[in-house]
C-alpha cells in the first residue's frame, strides 16, 4: 500500500514539546493542534520513546506522513480485539518465586505468609529499579488481574477506584466527572506507562514526588486497606509517615481509593518540571476550593516534592479559609505557602526554587480563576453516566 503523503502548512501546534530541540528552520509543522496527525496518528503513542537529541519535530513529521494501514492488516485486527486475560501463574525456583493468584483471598493468604513479598500490578516502578539499580526481589505477587482491585464504582457520596485499575482506565471512566483527575493524568508519565500503572502502586511506593498524591490529598481521598485479617479505612492525609513509609502494615494491600462526593467546584493541578511531559516533578501542587459569596468557604491544598512525604498545606489553607477571595488575600496566603514543607536542593531544583514555585502556583491559580470568570459561559453538555 502506497504511503499517503501530505504537504503541511507552517502553523502553531500548541505543543511546546513537539518543537523541543528544533530551530524552526525546517518550515515543517504538524497540521493538527491536538497531537493527532491527518492520518489519525496519535503522537502520544510514541511518548516516552522520543529521541531528545534529534528533536521531536522530525520524528513527529515522519509519523504523521505514514500511510494508513490496510483494514485487514494483522496488527490492526489485533488492536481491535481485547487483550487476552492474564493467566493464573505460579513459578518457584531456588532463589525466589512468582505468583499470579486466582483470587484476592489467595493473594492475601500468600502475603500473610511472606510479608516481604513485593506486590506488583503494572510493575512500572519495579522496572525502573531493575534497570537502574539492578534490584531483583526474591518474591513477587502479581495482582493486576484481580477484579476486586480493578472495579471503579460510583455512589451518591463517593467514587471508589480499585487500586489495580490502570491510569488509562481511570482516565477513560473518571476524568470526565472529576476535573482534578482530568488535569492530573495527562501530565502523569506517558500513555505507555498509564496503560499499566495504577493508583495503588503510585501511592504504595510512598514517593514524595509521586504525582497522584497531591491531587488525591486535595480531593480528601481515603484508602481502603485489606489483609487476611480484615479491612480498614485510612484518610490519605494520615497514610504517609516518613520517607517512603506508610501506616500500611505487613500483609496489607491497598484495595481501593475513595474520593468523596460532591466535589469542590474549583480545582487545579500544577506540575513544575523541566519538561512538559515525561518528567519527574520538581514540585506538584493541587487545589480544591469552594467559594461562597466571594469568600473561601473551604480549601484543600496537596503538595509534592517539598518534604519527605506528600502533605497538605494546612497553614496556607488556614490563611485562605473564611477570607475574601482577592489578590490581597492570595498574596498573604502565598507567603504562607512558600514556607510549607522542608524543600531540599537536588538535581531537579533548589530548595529556594521549590519554595518560590509554591507561592507562584497560588498566584497562578488565582489568575486561572479570573480568566475563567472573564470567559463567556459555555453551554453545559449533558453528562452520560457509565
Amino acid at each position: 500500500m502506497a504511503a499517503e503523503f501530505y504537504r503541511p502548512e507552517r502553523r502553531a501546534t500548541g505543543d511546546d514539546d513537539a518543537d523541543e530541540g528544533v530551530d524552526g528552520s525546517s518550515g515543517v509543522s504538524a497540521p493538527c493542534g491536538d497531537s493527532h496527525g491527518p492520518n489519525g496518528f496519535d503522537l502520544h503513542a510514541l511518548s516516552g520513546n522520543l529521541c531528545r537529541c534529534t528533536g521531536y519535530r522530525p520524528i513527529r513529521d515522519a509519523a504523521y506522513a505514514l500511510g494508513r494501514p490496510h483494514p485487514e492488516d494483522p496488527l490492526v485486527r489485533r488492536c481491535a480485539s481485547a487483550a487476552p486475560a492474564a493467566a493464573t501463574t505460579s513459578v518457584a525456583a531456588e532463589d525466589g518465586w512468582f505468583l499470579r493468584p486466582a483470587t484476592l483471598a489467595e493473594a492475601l493468604d500468600r502475603l500473610a505468609q511472606d510479608p516481604e513479598t513485593v506486590v506488583i500490578a503494572g510493575a512500572t516502578d519495579l522496572g525502573v529499579g531493575r534497570n537502574i539499580r539492578h534490584a531483583r526481589p526474591r518474591s513477587l505477587l502479581a495482582i493486576d488481574h484481580l477484579p476486586e482491585l480493578q472495579a471503579i464504582t460510583w455512589a451518591d457520596d463517593a467514587v471508589e477506584i480499585g487500586a489495580a485499575a490502570t491510569l488509562s482506565e481511570i482516565e477513560r471512566t473518571v476524568s470526565g466527572r472529576v476535573p482534578l483527575v482530568a488535569q492530573l493524568l495527562p501530565q502523569f508519565a506517558s500513555r505507555l506507562i498509564r496503560n499499566s500503572a495504577t493508583l495503588g502502586g503510585n501511592l504504595g511506593t510512598a514517593s514524595p514526588i509521586g504525582d497522584a498524591a497531591p491531587a488525591l490529598l486535595a480531593l480528601d481521598a481515603e484508602l481502603d486497606l485489606v489483609s487476611a485479617d480484615g479491612r480498614r479505612t485510612v484518610p490519605l492525609k494520615d497514610f504517609f509517615t516518613g520517607y517512603r513509609q506508610t501506616v500500611r502494615t505487613a500483609g496489607e494491600l491497598i484495595r481501593a481509593v475513595r474520593i468523596p462526593l460532591p466535589l469542590q467546584p474549583h480545582t487545579a493541578f500544577h506540575k513544575i518540571a523541566k519538561r512538559r511531559f515525561d518528567d519527574i516533578s520538581s514540585v506538584a501542587v493541587a487545589y480544591a476550593v469552594t467559594l461562597r459569596d466571594g469568600h473561601v468557604d473551604d480549601v484543600r491544598i496537596g503538595l509534592g516534592g517539598v518534604a519527605a512525604t506528600p502533605l497538605r498545606a494546612l497553614a496556607a489553607e488556614d490563611a485562605l479559609r473564611g477570607r475574601e477571595w482577592t489578590p490581597a488575600t492570595v498574596d498573604e496566603a502565598a507567603s504562607v505557602l512558600r514556607a510549607e514543607g522542608t524543600p531540599m536542593d537536588d538535581l531537579r531544583a533548589s530548595a529556594d526554587y521549590r519554595a518560590e514555585m509554591l507561592a507562584q502556583s497560588l498566584h497562578r491559580f488565582l489568575a486561572e480563576r479570573e480568566d475563567r470568570e472573564d470567559r463567556p459561559e459555555e453551554p453545559v453538555k449533558e453528562e452520560t453516566r457509565p
